[in-house]
């Protein structure tokens, strides 16, 4: 495509010296050239600036917070550095394949103003090598795009490096909740889906490294977000009869992770009960 339009591709990072540089380089490599690459450094006490200043490119620009605020904080700061209408995500120990953004950006450009985002599957990596596919090849791919509410209610399957989202649709919905500990890709998915559908690409693109201490493996603060989205989209859910497998399935992995009484106790406060 010879009149590319250009993305904005934002990475939150804090003390990834030793993997960031992976993330960065798939991200240079992009069959998809025109693109400008924010790293928000939030806070880092390693070499952070040091690896990014290793890369000889103008379309890279970083920026370094004086004090870390999380990542949600970081990934507001870089979405509102971006110039461009298209934001791309990536987490600072993952990588794209590099056909990632010009297959999203296909349908993206040949969809309709009510797709708010494109996502794809990302492939799961972990440091005891074991693998995993998401969303699993096995589900119905007609409930994996469109109008996902519903679905997305039930069960997230949009991880935040998956994400091409156009500006006007952050700036309708709002970027990151920055008072969430945990589940802040699941929650911002959710408010794009209430006003827009939502394409997919069904391939994997991405691949996700989880290591300890990754965003990924901090489950602190589910139950508590989990409930958070319940009391928000309760009516929804029971208008569609699906509102008590909901709390079912949030109460059977509270207690699996030994948070059922904490979870009882948001639940019941925000019902009423």
């Amino acid at each position: 495509m010879s009149q590319e339009q250009q993305v904005s591709i934002v990475i939150p990072t804090y003390n990834r010296e030793a993997v960031l540089p992976r993330a960065i380089r798939s991200a240079l490599r992009q069959t998809w050239q025109n693109f400008e690459l924010i790293i928000v450094d939030d806070g880092s006490a390693d070499r952070t600036e040091q690896a990014v200043s290793a890369f000889r490119d103008d379309r890279i620009r970083y920026v370094r917070l004086e004090k870390n605020g999380g990542v949600s904080h970081a990934r507001n700061v870089g979405i509102a550095m971006a110039e461009s209408e298209y934001i791309a995500l990536l987490d600072s120990d993952d990588e794209w394949l590099p056909d990632k953004l010009e297959r999203q950006m296909r349908v993206m450009l040949q969809a309709s103003g009510r797709v708010g985002m494109v996502y794809c599957r990302m492939e799961r990596k972990d440091w005891e090598d074991e693998t995993g596919v998401w969303p699993r090849r096995d589900q119905d791919s007609a409930k994996l795009q469109g109008d996902m509410l519903l679905s997305l209610l039930q069960m997230n399957v949009i991880g935040a490096p998956t994400m091409l989202i156009r500006r006007s649709c952050l700036t309708q919905v709002g970027a990151f909740d920055e008072g969430l500990r945990c589940l802040e890709d699941w929650e911002l998915v959710l408010r794009i889906a209430e006003q827009y559908e939502i394409g997919f690409v069904e391939d994997i693109l991405v691949e996700v490294h989880y290591s300890p201490g990754s965003v990924s493996t901090q489950y602190q603060g589910y139950v508590e977000t989990r409930c958070y989205m319940i009391a928000k989209y309760w009516k929804v859910m029971a208008d569609h009869g699906i509102l008590k497998d909901v709390m079912g399935n949030l109460l059977l992995t509270a207690r699996q992770i030994g948070q059922y009484d904490e979870a009882r106790r948001l639940l019941e406060a925000a019902f009423g009960l």
